[in-house]
């Protein structure tokens, strides 16, 4: 995890994450950690990437990738503070050039045995509220962040 200097945001990753989707297949996406300084909530950024197949989307088994996620990048971290965004955009999709960055809020539980979330538990920010979270987190590009880690973007 970098830090930047004494009560600045830290970042963690970016990380491939993997995980077996409930659909049945092999499914990944990027992982990034944002820890803000306290009182906010550390925020787990997960983004759909268009090498992953659409029948193993980010959004259709969100909870499934979350423990892989906390092993890469949530070690230390109450799995339940953690504020945890799904973000898309044009480099989900090989047909979504010029598409916005979305975020989506996801409330992740936990049952005692795995952790669960609903498609109704999935809340797409505004454009405005979006955009001001994109700036608040400063992350890397996308096609960077993938570069990094030698994959495609």
């Amino acid at each position: 995890m970098s830090s930047d200097t004494a009560g600045e945001v830290r970042h963690g990753g970016p990380a491939v994450i993997r995980w077996q989707h409930n659909s049945g297949g092999a499914a990944y996406c990027l992982g990034r950690l944002v820890v803000p300084p306290a009182p906010e909530r550390p925020v787990i950024v997960l983004s759909e990437v268009a090498g992953n197949p659409d029948a193993v989307g980010l959004t259709s088994d969100f909870a499934g990738a979350v423990p892989a996620a906390l092993a890469a990048l949530g070690k230390g971290l109450d799995p339940e503070s953690i504020r945890w965004l799904a973000h898309h955009g044009d480099f989900s999709s090989y047909d979504a050039a010029g598409s916005p960055e979305t975020f989506t809020d996801v409330q992740v539980r936990f049952d005692g045995g795995q952790y669960r979330s609903e498609l109704t538990d999935q809340h797409l920010l505004p454009a405005a509220e979006a955009e001001t979270l994109r700036r608040s987190l400063h992350l890397e590009p996308v096609p960077a962040a993938l570069a990094a880690l030698n994959l495609p973007a």
